[in-house]
């Protein structure tokens, strides 16, 4: 029994772009966030809210590319 169709290259293609994306996202708001506790001694943004902000630019990203092409 399967689940989800089988990606097809070039689906496969920009999954790979948005996760490098989402990667960078998830990356840049946790040095923001880190930066911000450092100085304030407060943390800006929940660990939640960070993780979760990479994966939705990665699904978001995905998800124009695919409608692009």
């Amino acid at each position: 029994m399967k689940f989800f169709k089988k990606m097809n290259d070039k689906e496969s293609s920009n999954w790979r772009s948005a996760t490098i994306l989402g990667f960078y996202t998830y990356m840049l708001v946790s040095a923001c966030n880190y930066f911000y506790y450092i100085l304030s001694e407060r943390i800006l943004i929940s660990p939640p809210l960070v993780f979760g902000s990479g994966l939705l630019a990665a699904v978001v990203y995905e998800f124009i590319l695919n409608r692009k092409s």
